[in-house]
């Protein structure tokens, strides 16, 4: 039999069999990977990934008496992340980070407010498109796809009415094939 090691585990496997909650040490070997890359994946940049990361887990570490063992972990941690980062595009929207970029027609540097630092990268998955579709699309679709969260769990995760995951799962999803259709005739 193989060893599983605990970024493999599932939720219910993480669970003592003394129906206490497992040890900080063991969630953050298990949980850090997948929610560095679900933050990276929704904000497009290392550094802030990094940094929801790590504030996830010390948001986690100090309310690690409140953990319910009965309750899913995995999702209390992931909308600790998912909060983090409505915070993070909340406090970038009182305060606009300004991008520099090289106009080919100019022999100067420009700064465009406007362009998201997203579409200055090129590439060849879809994180462009992702990246202009609105954050709760943006959430719900890593979340489900991404994370393999079920509609239940998404709804539980963001407070959110089943029918409204639903809905906005089928919206986000016509909104990314918008933008990939733009992408492809531009």
């Amino acid at each position: 039999m193989i060893a599983r090691t605990p970024l493999r585990m599932q939720n219910e496997e993480i669970k003592n069999d003394s129906n206490t909650a497992p040890s900080f040490e063991t969630l953050l070997l298990a949980y850090e990977r997948p929610i560095f890359g679900y933050a990276y994946r929704m904000l497009g940049g290392r550094e802030d990934a990094e940094d929801i990361t790590q504030e996830t887990f010390l948001k986690l570490y100090r309310h690690r008496r409140r953990l319910d063992p009965q309750k899913n972990i995995k999702a209390f941690i992931y909308a600790i992340a998912t909060n983090l980062i409505y915070d993070l595009f909340r406090r970038r929207r009182l305060r606009p980070e300004l991008f520099i970029l090289d106009h080919p027609e100019t022999p100067f540097e420009t700064i465009d407010p406007q362009t998201p630092y997203s579409s200055i990268e090129a590439a060849v998955d879809i994180a462009p498109a992702l990246a202009k579709i609105p954050l709760m699309y943006r959430s719900i679709l890593l979340l489900f796809y991404k994370e393999d969260f079920s509609y239940e769990q998404i709804a539980m995760l963001l407070s959110l009415p089943l029918n409204t995951v639903k809905t906005r799962i089928r919206r986000a999803k016509s909104a990314l094939r918008k933008h990939l259709t733009s992408y492809g005739s531009g």
